[in-house]
């Protein structure tokens, strides 16, 4: 798509010079025709008077300068011009560089045909009597400057006193005009000047019926008339004869008129400027030498815009507009950017890792602030760039360039902790990016345009008031207030502009005036400083308070020594554990079946120097329980301390004082693991001189110095969890929290941090593990805790596990076809009714007997017995281990899932949610027996109640809560 803005710039129309002489190109063949008329009389005249006569400013016409001013003397000390006005037409150029300025000489250039002639006077005005001496022409120059003929000139006799020609023009018959016959008005006395008019003496007409009458004869030949001594009879004579002449000039007795064809361009002030120059050569003192070297040179130098028709104009072009609107596309990018690295960072768990790892909050925040300005200001100013590129004065100008400076500032200022609390509310990287990217398009357009538009209708009071309440509101949002911003410099532009060109430069306007750009300024600072309190706000949950309950009084079925371990903690007896848990719930709300109870009042603690293991299939509540401890998530009820401090209250502390390795790696892909190790070992307060040699120490640790230098997204499963377990052991943290450290990591990976965990617990350090592994759990752990549905089913060292759940025999037969396991089945069920089936398989059972039953001998000499019989092909007897009790425990985890919703505690539970959960669908009780047993719901008669059961499956399959 292209797109093509033309913004063309505001500059003036070509000056015109106003003279009669502009119409010539216009009047051709004929000429262009001035009448004039001297209308004074006797009885009229004031002798007293010091202006000059009428009959002194009809004389000016016969000055070589003519009608206005195109053609003046260049000297008023000219002497020769009398003998040099005869010369033919063909030297007439020679004529005007001699004696006329540039002026004239650039008219007759552009095609004036400049006469050689100047005119001898017309015949006197008519009177009563010869014209006083006083009044004459100025002697000095009337006798020897003025030729008395011409070739173009025609004379006709004096017309007696008021004598008026016949009116021998009719209304037309249609009414549009006058009917008049073939030289009508007769043929006045006429006179080409030196600019190529021809004046016209029509002194003794009626001036008004003679225009009138032959307008049409003189269609496009004639523009203006001039008459002297129209004498206003509502002043008296002697009005002023004893005042001042300043009072005198208040009333005129005497006035001259001009008259104007419209149908001419500027023929009004044109033929004024005439009669203004005739006023001045008339008037003009002997001392100053020639009058025709003087005149008022009017030109016409019309502005573009007033102020209304610019403001109206500006807002119909909308170039501007369009360029606000495409800056504001630009900018609405950049700032949603900037959320996708830190969603990416939230959904992977490395921002809650940084904060684990001693970075404040506050830090994290302004870290991520000055970095993304440090961004921004890149592509702010290629915009600048762009906008000097195409030399926009709007934009680019001494006076505005500050402006928009800070408006793009500000705007970055503004916007970019504006866009942070959406990290807190997506998990998706791109799908927070496209959101923000839709909303800063649809507010910064919509607003903008909506109050251009209403700007359009501003003659509306009501549209008025709405644009003036729609600006208010649209300055919570910087991307209106970079739009409107712009928007507003520009058009204050093109009024500054236009005032200083008619010199009102009082009326001139700064950008940074309050409701130009510095509103918009103020308002983008403010929000600046709002939008970053309210990302600490969100961090810190203020604005979302989790729902706390009061831990329920209900009494809990907990088994004999997790009862005691409840004791102990509730009495106190716990308090300089490394690790207090006290009654902590979660409860998480899920829209498809409502609450989810993940930890159910959990006490527990653990000893310095302790490596306690937790353990339970998916969905138990375990990672809840490590979130809770961490604080990547709330507790619902309960609370819990780590090396003495509050996780509720002192949660800062207890991130300090522990390391942790999240279930998944937190990893950045594009960071190495030196890098890695160098960023927590800063975090954790590490100092500079001894930042080397701890990276070196975790590396070697580790064993991934080979891959030091190599990108994470590089490395394998198990270095990845090597990687995430040497960043939990920087800074040496009194307290280590591991969730599934092993998962992914070949054998010879998972001994090694076997022994790395080892060492950890010999120098007093407490590890709090979980693990799907049984070998991992008897190897590493002193005590150990099984979960099932968010509570504690067993606590204790492995072999008091082991005596305790794992008392008995398992037996394990192995037939010569499947036809005999029915037969081994009929045999146990005989002679072993106490014997629990635990697996059934194509050619193969295994039983659990208890040995308080039977003695092992017993059971040896029972099995010889029918060996052969069966077709047992071989059989063994074991004592039962640790896996068999994990798989013992962890049948109850889905088993219990419905009677967990319907005993969620009351407090939970609102009105309007136990009413809907009366309509929930909810899992029928052999739709969880068939998830759990992983087998058919239909049985064989004869073995009915018999569930099929792989240790391998409760360890990979239950996925029953998958918000743990």
């Amino acid at each position: 798509m292209t797109v093509a803005l033309s913004v063309p710039e505001i500059g003036d129309l070509p000056p015109l010079v106003l003279s009669p002489s502009q119409y010539h190109n216009y009047t051709q063949p004929r000429g262009n025709f001035i009448p004039y008329a001297n209308e004074e009389r006797r009885e009229y005249r004031f002798q007293l008077s010091p202006d000059a006569s009428p009959q002194q400013l009809v004389s000016t016409f016969r000055l070589p300068s003519g009608v206005g001013a195109t053609c003046v003397l260049k000297s008023p000390a000219n002497g020769s011009l009398g003998s040099t006005l005869n010369l033919s037409s063909g030297e007439s150029r020679l004529l005007a560089a001699r004696f006329f300025d540039s002026m004239c000489l650039e008219s007759f250039t552009q095609g004036l045909p400049l006469s050689n002639f100047v005119p001898p006077p017309p015949s006197p005005a008519p009177s009563d009597s010869p014209v006083p001496p006083d009044e004459d022409l100025p002697q000095a120059w009337n006798s020897s400057l003025l030729p008395t003929s011409g070739p173009d000139w025609t004379s006709a006799p004096s017309l007696p006193h008021l004598v008026r020609e016949p009116v021998r023009c009719t209304c037309s018959a249609q009414g549009t005009g006058f009917s008049c016959p073939s030289g009508v008005g007769g043929r006045p006395p006429q006179v080409r000047v030196v600019t190529g008019d021809i004046l016209t003496d029509i002194t003794g007409h009626n001036v008004s019926e003679y225009l009138l009458f032959t307008s049409d004869r003189f269609r496009l030949h004639r523009y203006g008339a001039i008459t002297f001594g129209n004498v206003q009879k509502s002043i008296p004579a002697s009005f002023g004869a004893r005042a001042p002449a300043m009072v005198r000039k208040v009333a005129v007795r005497r006035a001259a008129q001009v008259f104007y064809n419209n149908k001419g361009y500027h023929s009004m002030p044109t033929y004024l400027n005439s009669l203004n120059n005739a006023i001045l050569r008339a008037n003009l003192p002997k001392s100053k030498g020639h009058p025709a070297a003087y005149g008022i040179t009017v030109t016409n130098h019309p502005m573009n815009k007033t102020s209304a028709s610019l403001s109206l104009d500006y807002l119909l072009q909308g170039t501007d507009v369009v360029i606000a609107i495409f800056i504001i596309v630009a900018m609405s990018f950049v700032p949603a950017s900037f959320v996708v690295f830190l969603v990416a960072e939230k959904s992977t768990k490395a921002k809650h890792l940084q904060f684990v790892s001693g970075c404040s909050p506050v830090t994290y925040w302004l870290a991520n602030y000055v970095w993304d300005m440090l961004n921004y200001l890149v592509p702010a100013t290629c915009c600048i760039i762009i906008l000097f590129v195409f030399d926009l004065p709007a934009y680019t100008s001494p006076t505005n360039f500050p402006a928009v400076l800070s408006l793009f500032l500000l705007y970055g200022w503004s916007i970019t902790p504006i866009m942070y609390p959406a990290s807190f509310w997506f998990e998706v990287p791109s799908s927070a990016y496209v959101f923000l990217i839709v909303i800063n398009l649809f507010i910064g357009i919509t607003a903008t345009v909506a109050t251009f538009l209403l700007q359009l209708f501003e003659h509306d009071k009501d549209l008025k008031v709405v644009n003036s309440y729609l600006k208010s509101c649209f300055l919570v949002f910087p991307n209106y207030n970079l739009g409107h911003g712009l928007m507003e410099m520009a058009y204050n532009e093109y009024l500054s502009e236009y005032y200083a060109k008619i010199g009102q430069f009082d009326k001139m306007r700064s950008p940074f005036e309050w409701d130009i750009v510095t509103r918009g300024l103020v308002a983008m600072a403010v929000e600046g400083f709002v939008g970053f309190f309210l990302t600490i706000m969100c961090q810190y949950n203020f604005l979302r308070q989790p729902q706390r309950m009061p831990v329920s009084t209900k009494p809990v079925e907990d088994d004999v020594d997790v009862a005691s371990e409840r004791q102990r903690v509730l009495r106190g007896d716990a308090d300089n554990d490394m690790v207090k848990i006290e009654n902590l719930t979660k409860v998480y709300k899920s829209r498809r079946i409502g609450s989810i109870l993940a930890v159910d009042r959990l006490c527990l603690g653990v000893r310095p120097g302790e490596c306690f293991g937790l353990l339970g299939v998916n969905g138990a509540g375990k990672t809840s329980t490590f979130k809770m401890l961490t604080g990547d998530e709330s507790t619902t009820g309960g609370e819990a301390f780590v090396n003495g401090h509050s996780v509720l209250k002192e949660l800062l502390e207890v991130q300090q004082s522990l390391g942790y390795c999240p279930q998944f790696d937190a990893l950045f892909d594009e960071l190495t693991a030196r890098e890695h190790l160098q960023l927590y070992t800063r975090l954790r307060g590490i100092p500079w001189k001894d930042e080397a040699q701890v990276v070196k120490w975790a590396l070697d640790k580790l064993e991934l110095t080979k891959y030091a230098d190599k990108p994470a997204g590089t490395y394998s499963g198990g270095n990845k969890r090597k990687l995430s377990t040497a960043i939990a052991l920087i800074g040496f943290p009194a307290f280590v929290f591991l969730d599934e450290p092993t998962t992914g990591m070949d054998p010879k990976a998972r001994r090694f941090l076997w022994n790395l965990i080892l060492d950890l617990i010999k120098t007093g350090r407490s590890v709090v593990l979980t693990s799907h592994s049984m070998e991992e759990c008897e190897a590493l752990c002193t005590r150990l805790a099984i979960m099932v549905n968010g509570r504690l089913r067993c606590l204790g060292s492995i072999q008091h596990l082991k005596n305790r759940f794992g008392d008995g025999y398992m037996i394990t037969v192995r037939t010569k076809s499947s036809q005999n396991v029915k037969d081994v089945v009929r045999f146990f069920n005989r002679n072993f009714p106490e014997a629990v089936l635990k697996e059934r398989h194509h050619t193969k059972v295994q039983y659990q007997l208890k040995s308080e039953h039977i003695s092992l001998a017993q059971v040896f000499s029972k099995m010889e017995q029918v060996v052969g019989v069966l077709g047992i092909e071989d059989y063994s007897v074991s004592q039962t281990t640790l896996d068999n009790v994990f798989v013992n425990f962890a049948k109850k985890q889905s088993d219990n899932l419905e009677q967990q919703e319907t005993e969620l505690p009351s407090a939970l539970q609102s009105p309007l949610g136990r009413l809907l959960s009366l309509f929930r669908r909810r899992p029928a009780p052999t739709e969880l027996r068939a998830l759990v047993a992983d087998e058919p719901e239909d049985l064989d008669t004869e073995d009915e109640g018999l569930i099929s059961f792989e240790e391998e499956r409760a360890q990979l399959s239950f996925n029953t809560d998958t918000l743990c």
